[in-house]
């Protein structure tokens, strides 16, 4: 193993810019450096794609647990696979061979130095900030957080001397704590300072491939993706208030903990370099939560979703396959069009043969038209309007349903257009066939002898639900999909 001299260690404790070149070998850019080396307590910033935001999180949390022995850190991100990531990150930059002693314990939430400093990456919430004795708060796609969050940070972290904060994040919406603390901090004051990383930014972005980023995205995702500048809703279906009236954090269940749950999925196959996606909707078992809003009628929610970049088939067939034999999937509506229809066949083929998990899954073969999209999103849009229809704080998600454009035509119909670009519809194409299953029916909740103890969340439209929500397991309600004909009901 390389030594390295005692002052250049303790020049890598107070300078960032040595830990990085000398120990982990991983140096970091000039716009980042600004960010790492600034004094304020308080640092936004507002980036680009491939700007290097993910990063440079991941070693300012590794400097400070390296540089101050004891030290907590607690990195806050918007959505369990983005936590899971930049923690892997982490793992990653102490893995260098000058660092690869001081790691003592490493697990799926956190990792512990042999300084006894330990970092902690979980999915954002109010509960993980509460009540905790931190010196530095790194929040993740801080856009995407709830005000609350950063309400209990003021009172928690802020509240401890020396402590500090990095909050960064793609532009989303402008009413927002991001938005006004990056407002605060553009004079750079001991307390607050701003950055703005556009995707140029980073000396890995070049022309070409911000041609490539032109070409591929409408002028609004280019704008908030690679300018990181805010936008207005002028042109857009669903506006950024409707989604975030329907957002909770709640925590998803992933197929391993599913234990049967009824859901209904909706697919969407990716071209050659485009990401497949399964997204999932079950009816939520509020526990008459929602009798006083929403009487007798189904509430939905999304208990899982997951895509696949640049995946084989078979492979993304495979997981589709396994999700099956944990969850209880009565509909998979696939897409046909285009190159879904050897894959929707060839799933078929392996739900009939192996029914995994004992469970009869069929899949719902669908030609995607523009009227069913039109119907489809339309559907999204009124249960989202109503309150029925709750959303995972998971950004893709949330970035896919706001990039949804729509157009008037002369003959008085709305054609909604989804941008043609690589891989960044998946999602929001998979939830609007899964939702084709939902239905108007209006039925009463059975009592449930072990009743969910998870703390109570709320949307901001005021829609309730459990923290770990639990499904209403009536396969029945989920097993047909409409918007397969003309004048099917869609």
């Amino acid at each position: 193993m390389t030594r390295i001299d005692g002052a250049t260690l303790r020049a890598a404790a107070t300078d960032i810019d040595v830990f990085a070149r000398e120990l982990v070998h991983a140096p970091l850019w000039p716009h980042q450096l600004d960010l790492a080396k600034s004094p304020a307590r308080i640092r936004t910033v507002c980036s680009g794609r491939q700007a290097g935001k993910s990063h440079t999180l991941a070693m300012l949390a590794l400097h400070t647990a390296f540089a101050q022995p004891g030290a907590r850190i607690l990195i806050l991100s918007a959505g369990e696979e983005a936590a899971k990531g930049l923690l892997r990150q982490i793992a990653d930059l102490a893995s260098a061979p000058l660092l690869r002693g001081s790691t003592v314990d490493e697990n799926r939430s956190r990792i512990t130095l042999s300084t006894g400093s330990e970092v902690v990456c979980v999915p954002a919430s109010t509960r993980q900030v509460r009540g905790r004795s931190v010196d530095l708060l790194i929040l993740d796609e801080a856009n995407f957080m709830a005000d609350e969050l950063w309400t209990a940070a003021s009172f928690t972290v802020l509240a401890r001397p020396g402590s500090r904060v990095v909050m960064a994040s793609s532009p989303w919406t402008r009413d927002h704590f991001f938005r006004s603390t990056w407002l605060k901090g553009q004079t750079h004051t001991a307390e607050f300072a701003a950055f703005h990383w556009p995707s140029h930014a980073s000396p890995l972005v070049d022309a070409a491939l911000l041609e490539s980023f032109a070409a591929t995205m409408t002028d609004r995702d280019y704008t908030r993706e690679v300018l990181a500048e805010w936008v207005d809703d002028i042109g857009v279906f669903f506006t950024a208030d409707e989604i975030n009236q329907a957002v909770a954090d709640y925590q998803l269940t992933p197929p391993e903990k599913a234990r049967g749950q009824v859901a209904a999925a909706g697919l969407d196959w990716g071209a050659q370099v485009d990401a497949h996606a399964l997204v999932l909707v079950s009816i939520l078992d509020d526990e008459e939560l929602n009798r006083g809003k929403h009487g007798d009628e189904l509430v939905y929610y999304l208990p899982w979703l997951e895509s696949h970049y640049k995946t084989p088939y078979s492979v993304f067939i495979d997981r589709i396959v396994h999700v099956a034999s944990r969850y209880h999937l009565p509909a998979i509506v696939s897409e046909t069009n285009g190159v879904g229809q050897f894959p929707t066949e060839l799933l078929t083929r392996r739900l009939w043969t192996e029914r995994p998990g004992g469970h009869t899954s069929g899949v719902v073969p669908i030609a995607t038209t523009a009227r069913r999209k039109m119907s489809g999103f339309n559907k999204i849009k009124t249960l989202l309007q109503s309150g029925r229809l709750v959303l995972p704080r998971e950004p893709e998600l949330l970035k896919q349903l706001s990039s949804l454009e729509y157009e008037l035509k002369d003959s008085g119909n709305t054609r909604i257009a989804v941008p043609e670009r690589l891989g960044h519809d998946d999602l929001a194409m998979a939830l609007m066939q899964a939702i084709s299953t939902t239905t108007d029916y209006r039925m009463w909740r059975p009592d449930r002898p072990r009743p969910n103890t998870s703390p109570v969340l709320q949307t901001p439209a005021g829609t309730r639900i459990h923290q770990q929500p639990a499904a209403l397991n009536f396969p029945t309600m989920l097993s047909s999909t409409v918007g397969k004909q003309a004048g099917d009901g869609w």
